[in-house]
């Protein structure tokens, strides 16, 4: 999955390192009207929020192949309009889901070991149902 991993976070910064692509990216989901206004921004330091970063991705995939056709730089996504791997980047990106909505049950006040515990079994059986 890093292969996967590594496109994405080239992708976005791509997007977001530039100043004049960051802002032309935001007027171009803006004309299109999106449903989002920008990409969020990855940093290992917060790898949690990686879930939320390839779920905005994947749901502005079409839009971010558009921008980069238009800009004649399609070299830049060309990973997005190669299904198999889609199907990867959509795996990861479901996993990655599910990862951040376990660390969110995790949280907060009166978390007793029971119900953590049941949350981490609950987990254990969804990835054997991805593995499988």
């Amino acid at each position: 999955m890093k292969p996967v991993l590594d496109a994405v976070v080239k992708l976005v910064n791509t997007i977001r390192s530039r100043g004049l692509t960051h802002r032309q990216f935001r007027d171009f989901l803006q004309s299109v009207q999106s449903e989002y206004s920008d990409v969020l921004n990855y940093t290992k330091v917060r790898w949690l929020i990686a879930g939320c970063v390839f779920e905005r991705v994947w749901q502005l995939k079409d839009d971010i192949v558009s921008f980069f056709h238009e800009k004649q730089c399609s070299a830049e996504c060309e990973m997005l309009e190669d299904t198999e791997w889609l199907s990867d980047f959509a795996f990861f990106t479901d996993l990655l889901c599910h990862m951040n909505n376990l660390n969110i049950k995790m949280q907060g006040k009166n978390q007793f070991i029971v119900y953590i515990w049941a949350h981490l079994k609950a987990f254990k059986l969804k990835l054997n149902l991805f593995a499988g």
